[in-house]
């Protein structure tokens, strides 16, 4: 299966310095609760943050979830 990383990049107002951890920590979470739930396989995801920018990198993302049977 073809994996790629993937990045994602939010441009925002000017953000407090003091947040900006907390922030992105937070924005990587819900990414990876998103994969998760869709049950796409990656290898982990980092964040970066400045106070005009949070990113994430998705390293080696799947390119489609697994096959799975539903009754």
């Amino acid at each position: 299966m073809l994996k790629q990383n993937l990045l994602v990049e939010i441009g925002t107002e000017e953000l407090p310095p003091k947040s900006l951890r907390a922030l992105a920590e937070a924005f990587a979470d819900g990414m990876r609760t998103q994969l998760e739930e869709l049950t796409l396989g990656h290898e982990g995801v980092q964040w970066y943050a400045s106070p005009r920018r949070l990113g994430l990198m998705v390293l080696q993302l799947a390119e489609k979830q697994e096959d799975k049977t539903v009754e």
